[in-house]
């Protein structure tokens, strides 16, 4: 795998974090909760949910086309972005006529449609409900099972074949000091579940890819009646034509958890 430059690992790394505001390497997107639209103007207005003083205008571009469910495409009204709608728009500044005179405004190129928060896709991964909660526990322990029971959720399947020939190895090397691992094939059965995606998990399609790598999202999880909790995540790049070498990295994270469980 090819090393990136620092300055451009931090400026990828940068568009991952949640944000209002990101500037990346295709462009710069502002994300919130629809405030107010105006179908005459095509100006739409969104807020930053955690301070409601930050909020951004801008305008959407004509003829802006949404894909269905169906495959089919058809032009998006403005009014159908209702107030509390979690969207992210990709923009630039312009000089635009709206309502009959010339204007600097932000023309919306872009608009991807969100979740209810930043775990929309793990859920998806676990088969879980939308409303599932998910809170970020990332001290807490694995439980002190024998076999910890994995369910592994990752995207590609490279990985997965190379994260059971993790488990084979720590099975036959570390097992009997610090107990063995399980994969299942059922997430209801785990323990815990090991979840790789690209990008992010409330970005479907906003995956950025540069010298052969791309940005991905992986997280230890485990569910009991209060819901999701988070116990490690990590932003990362990988290569998607060899993600099995991924797993090495990924393995010694679940080796500290797995031991941290007898101290």
């Amino acid at each position: 795998m090819k090393r990136l430059p620092l300055a451009l690992t931090l400026l990828l790394f940068s568009s991952l974090v949640f944000a209002q505001k990101r500037t990346t390497i295709i462009g710069d997107t502002w994300t919130g909760l629809v405030e107010s639209t105006n179908e005459a103007t095509r100006e739409i207005t969104i807020v930053n949910p955690n301070k409601k003083t930050e909020t951004f205008a801008g305008v959407l571009k004509e003829g802006y086309q949404v894909k269905l469910k169906d495959g089919t495409s058809r032009e998006l009204k403005v009014s159908e972005l209702k107030p509390g709608m979690r969207v992210r728009f990709l923009y630039k500044s312009t000089t635009l006529k709206v309502g009959g005179r010339e204007t600097k405004a932000k023309l919306i190129n872009r608009i991807d449609f969100l979740g209810r928060d930043d775990y929309t896709r793990l859920r998806e991964m676990l088969k879980l409900a939308p409303d599932t909660p998910v809170s970020a526990v990332e001290s807490g322990k694995l439980p002190a099972k024998d076999p910890l029971k994995i369910y592994l959720a990752l995207q590609e399947p490279e990985l997965v074949g190379a994260m059971v020939l993790w488990v084979d190895q720590w099975n036959s090397g570390q097992a009997a000091k610090y107990g063995r691992v399980k994969i299942v094939d059922d997430p209801t059965q785990a323990d815990v579940s090991l979840v790789g995606i690209w990008g992010s998990s409330d970005d479907p399609v906003f995956v950025i890819s540069f010298a052969g790598v791309s940005a991905a999202t992986l997280y230890l999880v485990s569910k009991d009646n209060n819901g999701l909790q988070v116990l490690w995540l990590q932003r990362r790049f990988m290569s998607p034509d060899a993600p099995q070498y991924a797993a090495a990295s990924i393995g010694k994270e679940l080796e500290k958890k797995l031991k941290a469980r007898s101290k």
